[in-house]
């Protein structure tokens, strides 16, 4: 079904903008389908050229600007989709384009959602102030319901646990939908283009000793007492810690590939990641830093 999606939104600039479209406008209800588009995003964007991706991205704004205007009378949703998802698949795909390394279009992502925290710490004097204000009258209408069983004296210390680290995992949220549309992409390239082996390619994935440093780096701060005066390596840390994940799990794919271990190891490393998120995020992506110097993909199998 994913392969048909990939194929018809190939048969042309229009097909893709309007599969887009589609997905994206599906993702208002189902937010995972937005994963999907930026798939389609990078996928056209390698096949048709540059050129033709940023015109299919601008057609479709237009396209969409006048739906979410006519059905939801909120014609902004298209902007909000352009700034947080086209635009930096978009980047990214230029960059894969250009160096034709997943690496370096992971690391730029990465880089991106950076910038968008530094942007955030620009506008807003206060971020964490700022995200209080928006989950007091969330929890508010939570409250309201039957099924919610926090107390007054739990919301508050739930507002003031999240507030702090909104502005990262924001960040990281966005930056996961640009990754995986950029794996999803290339695994259409090579499954419906017969364009070389994404499996391969993503066991061979390594982000390099400079990024691994700086991840430590904030790491180190984030664990010490200087982050209450270094809150925007802070709020850099859930990006950096998404993108090690992925270098983690891409370990993990290549050392059961070299071992010959049964695909429910595999399994098992994904349901953890789902029952046990926080935990497994640490852990995978202490496994993505540690090697690029351990290189634990070369270990003979047994």
């Amino acid at each position: 079904m994913l392969s048909g999606i990939a194929r018809f939104a190939m048969h042309g600039r229009w097909q893709a903008a309007i599969t887009i479209i589609l997905l994206s406008f599906a993702a208002l209800m189902l937010p995972p389908l937005n994963y999907l588009a930026s798939g389609i995003i990078m996928l056209a964007t390698l096949r048709m050229g540059v050129k033709e991706g940023m015109t299919m991205i601008i057609s479709g704004m237009v396209v969409l600007t006048l739906i979410a205007g006519f059905l939801l009378r909120q014609p902004y949703i298209a902007g909000i989709f352009f700034l947080s998802s086209w635009l930096p698949v978009l980047v990214a795909t230029l960059v894969l384009s250009y160096t034709g390394s997943l690496a370096s279009s992971l690391l730029a992502t990465c880089g991106l959602g950076c910038c968008m925290i530094l942007g955030t710490h620009l506008l807003l004097s206060d971020p964490a102030m700022w995200w209080q204000q928006l989950l007091i009258p969330l929890m508010e209408i939570l409250g309201q319901q039957s099924s919610w069983q926090f107390d007054e004296t739990q919301i508050q210390r739930l507002i003031l646990s999240y507030q702090g680290v909104m502005t990262g995992l924001i960040a990281a949220g966005l930056s996961l939908n640009v990754m995986l549309g950029l794996f999803l992409g290339r695994s259409w390239q090579a499954t419906v283009f017969n364009m070389g082996d994404f499996s391969t390619e993503f066991c061979q994935l390594r982000l390099g000793n400079h990024a691994a440093l700086m991840m430590i780096i904030v790491m180190a701060v984030s664990l010490s007492p200087l982050k209450d005066n270094s809150i925007l390596l802070v709020d850099c840390l859930p990006v950096m810690l998404t993108v090690f994940t992925l270098q983690g799990l891409a370990v993990v794919h290549a050392v059961v590939k070299r071992q010959h271990k049964h695909k429910l190891w595999l399994m098992a490393v994904y349901i953890l990641l789902i029952v046990i998120l926080p935990q497994m995020v640490v852990l995978l992506a202490t496994l993505g830093v540690l090697e690029q110097w351990m290189n634990f993909r070369k270990y003979p199998s047994k």
